[in-house]
């Protein structure tokens, strides 16, 4: 018996989601738990579904991708990190992406061919079993100055918030 695959979907444009769920059905091994429009969706359906996939774009409302991924990181959580294919449309993301040990980084619009290269490799990091995800101070000081920060997310329990830096005196 083949192993089965629990997917996410994050995409902030419908379209975008109906594609990666359209190349995702050829596979009967891989369900399609949930999508999602924002970021705010995405961390808590990761929290809800415990996915072994995330199909993450970058640039979206409220929280972007990096985001999404800095509040999954939950060094207390017993549940490893889905494996991580972020599907944008900015090239100049990808260092920042891979340094976040992202497992690919698919540029759209892509080819079937390129999702199937993407999705394999996704499937055998999940089946590798390890994190995923980085810890952002893991992050090259390159690639922390190439995304310099405008603001800082905070998560209490289930609340997340999102605070301007220029509204901050100290942390």
């Amino acid at each position: 018996m083949s192993r089965s695959y629990r997917a996410l979907v994050v995409d902030d444009e419908e379209l975008a989601r109906a594609v990666v769920k359209e190349h995702l059905a050829t596979h009967p091994e891989v369900e399609v738990v949930a999508e999602c429009a924002n970021g705010f969706e995405a961390v808590k359906a990761v929290s809800d579904h415990q996915p072994d996939l995330l199909f993450l774009d970058i640039q979206m409302p409220k929280l972007d991708g990096f985001e999404v991924l800095e509040l999954i990181d939950d060094p207390k959580a017993r549940n490893r990190h889905p494996a991580v294919v972020f599907v944008t449309a900015f090239d100049q993301h990808a260092l920042k992406a891979f340094e976040a040990h992202a497992v690919d980084y698919v540029l759209k619009p892509f080819s079937e061919a390129r999702f199937e290269e993407a999705l394999a490799k996704a499937k055998a990091k999940a089946d590798a079993g390890t994190p995923t995800v980085a810890h952002p101070a893991e992050l090259s000081a390159k690639a922390r100055e190439a995304w310099p920060l405008e603001r800082i997310v905070v998560r209490d329990g289930t609340k997340v918030s999102l605070i301007p830096l220029a509204k901050l005196d100290y942390v």
